[in-house]
C-alpha cells in the first residue's frame, strides 16, 4: 500500500501534488469548494492565501487577496484597509460572504468583497 502511494506521488506533477495537499488541508471543515461557488449566493470556503496584494479601486485603497483550496481560487477584496494582521502569503484562511463575478478580467472568475474571515493555524 505504501510503495503504491509512493509510486504515485513520483508520477504526478507538482500541481497535482499541491492541489491534493490542499484538497486535504480542508477537508471535514464544512466548506464549500471553490470549483463550486455560485454567484451570487451565500457561501463559506477556505484556502491557503496565494497572492496579496494592495491595490486602489475606484480610488479607494483596497487590500486583495488570492485564496485557493486545491480545486479553484477566488479573490477576496477588502475595501478601505492596507493590511490585517495574520493575512500573509501562505496562511490558511476560511471566508464567509457573497461571491460575484469578477469584471475585471481576472483568473480567479468570482470575488467575495469584505468576507468574513477566520484564520486557520
Amino acid at each position: 500500500m505504501a510503495l503504491k502511494s509512493l509510486g504515485q506521488r513520483l508520477r504526478a506533477s507538482v500541481d497535482d501534488l499541491e492541489r491534493n495537499r490542499l484538497s486535504e488541508r480542508f477537508k471535514g471543515l464544512g466548506l464549500t469548494p471553490l470549483a463550486d461557488v455560485v454567484a451570487r449566493q451565500p457561501i463559506r470556503v477556505g484556502g491557503e492565501v496565494s497572492r496579496v496584494v494592495i491595490a486602489p479601486r475606484h480610488g479607494v485603497p483596497t487590500l486583495e487577496i488570492r485564496v485557493s483550496d486545491g480545486t479553484g481560487t477566488i479573490t477576496a477584496v477588502f475595501t478601505g484597509r492596507r493590511s490585517i494582521i495574520g493575512i500573509e502569503h501562505g496562511r490558511a484562511v476560511v471566508l464567509q460572504g457573497v461571491a460575484v463575478p469578477d469584471k475585471t478580467g481576472s483568473s480567479t472568475g468570482h470575488v467575495i468583497f469584505n468576507p468574513a474571515y477566520t484564520l486557520i493555524p
